[in-house]
């Protein structure tokens, strides 16, 4: 038997056929398109199921035993119910009852996303033989998950892990949640970019302006590494205070919670170990308490990329 994990995610919504080792045997995606009805959404996702099961010449009655969808969002996993997702724009939304229009007989378990992340990986992945750890995924925005006791932790209101929107600069920027001075305004990619452009903006002599050939749309969030390499000052200093404001949110989750390891996960894995190790040392630096070698918390890097979504979703039904 199989499952279907589903990443129902801002620009794509994904869909693999899942073994019961976690591995992948087809997925297919197709545009969100999210500023369009919630049920427009759900029908075009089920359609997307029908359709990789047929492909793979598979009977989803047959076939495919369980469904699970990994969301943005806060979400109710009792009764399927994505309670708010500020991308999105959606409150209370029945995204089980709405897909069983389409798919009856299967069942279906919605989840976070980030928290599929962090059950990928803790069954299969960096936190494997771990018993509480936290996934932290970096990207366009920032969210996480914690695994205590090698469960998902939800939190009363389903909303625990969104690390993104704990405040480190009081009255700072602005965030996309409508506070100012959350993690997410200074560590996200999105953050990075917009500190890049405004640098190379403030310093057209810089490589990292000629790097676009000032077309500031051109900017990601590798271009102040690429140019830091090539020796630029401006991009040094852009990837250092980066470096500072990941390691400030991570240090905030370690004297928390004290997991046993914080992996982090996301787009921001394309940078690599040795970002990622760089980042661990000014963590460890500033941490309380952890004066023990073998009681530090371990920063890790995260051993799946975004496929973690679609496979931790299938691992919800255990």
């Amino acid at each position: 038997m199989y499952s279907l994990g589903i990443n129902f995610d801002l620009t794509y919504i994904t869909v693999g056929i899942v073994d019961s080792e976690g591995k992948i045997l087809l997925k297919e995606s197709i545009p969100t398109l999210r500023y369009r009805k919630f049920e427009e959404i759900i029908r075009d996702m089920a359609q997307l199921c029908i359709g990789v099961v047929k492909k793979a010449e598979l009977d989803m009655d047959k076939d495919i035993d369980f469904i699970g969808i990994g969301c943005y969002g806060s979400i109710d996993n009792k009764n399927g119910v994505m309670i708010y997702s500020s991308y999105f724009g959606f409150k209370n939304v029945r995204i089980a009852d709405e897909m069983k229009k389409y798919i009856s007989n299967i069942p279906i378990i919605c989840e976070n996303d980030a928290n599929c992340y962090a059950l990928a990986e803790s069954r299969i992945g960096a936190t494997k033989g771990l018993k509480n750890t936290v996934i932290v995924t970096i990207g366009t925005a920032i969210s996480g998950g914690i695994i205590i006791d090698d469960k998902i932790y939800n939190g009363k209101a389903f909303g625990a892990g969104e690390f993104g929107h704990h405040v480190v600069v009081f009255q700072g920027e602005e965030c996309e949640c409508g506070r100012n001075g959350c993690w997410a305004a200074y560590a996200s990619t999105n953050a990075l970019v917009r500190d890049a452009r405004i640098m190379a903006i403030r310093h057209p002599e810089s490589l990292l302006f000629k790097m676009v050939n000032g077309d500031l749309r051109l900017m990601s969030f590798r271009t102040p590494f690429d140019a830091a390499e090539r020796g630029d000052k401006y991009s040094a200093q852009i990837v250092a205070n980066y470096k500072k404001y990941m390691a400030l949110g991570l240090i905030n989750i370690v004297n928390v919670l004290q997991p046993e390891a914080i992996a982090i996960g996301g787009k921001i894995r394309k940078l690599g170990r040795d970002f990622i190790n760089d980042v661990a040392e000014l963590v460890a630096e500033k941490t309380f308490g952890q004066y023990e070698e073998d009681k530090k918390t371990k920063i890790l890097m995260c051993d799946i990329d975004y496929d973690a979504v679609i496979i931790g979703a299938t691992m919800l039904k255990h």
